[in-house]
C-alpha cells in the first residue's frame, strides 16, 4: 500500500507540473498568432496600397511611395524579429512541456502497471486459496 500512495502522489505532482508548463505555452502561442496576423494584415495593406500608388502620379512625385515602402519594410522587419524571438521562446516552452508530459505519462504507466500487478497477485492468491480448499 505504501507504493500505491507514493505513485498516487507522484502522479499528482507530475500532473501539476504538466498543467503548469501547459499554462505557460498558451500566452506564447497567442502572441505568435497575433504577430502572424499582423504580418498578414501588413501584406494586405501593401497589396491594396500598391494599386493606389501606381495610379497616383502625385504620390510618386512627392515621394510618398518611397516613404510608404520604407515604413512597410521597417514594420515587416520589426514584426519578423519579434516573431523569431517568440518562436524561440515557444520552442523552449514546448520542450519543457514535452518533458513534463513524458514524466506524467511514465508515472501514470508505472501506477497502472503496479495496479495491474497487484490485481494479478491478488487473483493468484485467491485462486490458490480456492484450490487448497478441497
Amino acid at each position: 500500500m505504501k507504493q500505491d500512495k507514493m505513485l498516487a502522489q507522484m502522479r499528482s505532482v507530475t500532473n501539476a507540473v504538466y498543467l503548469r508548463e501547459h499554462a505557460k505555452v498558451k500566452p506564447i502561442l497567442d502572441h505568435e498568432a497575433k504577430l502572424r496576423g499582423q504580418l498578414t494584415m501588413l501584406k494586405q495593406q501593401v497589396e491594396q496600397s500598391r494599386e493606389l500608388i501606381d495610379k497616383s502620379h502625385e504620390m510618386k512625385a512627392l515621394g510618398v511611395d518611397l516613404q510608404w515602402q520604407k515604413w512597410h519594410t521597417n514594420a515587416r522587419r520589426d514584426i519578423n524579429s519579434e516573431l523569431a524571438q517568440v518562436t524561440a521562446k515557444k520552442l523552449r516552452a514546448m520542450d519543457k512541456l514535452r518533458q513534463a508530459f513524458g514524466r506524467k505519462h511514465a508515472v501514470e504507466t508505472m501506477e497502472n502497471q503496479h495496479k495491474s500487478n497487484a490485481k494479478e497477485r491478488r487473483n493468484k492468491m485467491l485462486f490458490d486459496r480456492l484450490m487448497n480448499l478441497d
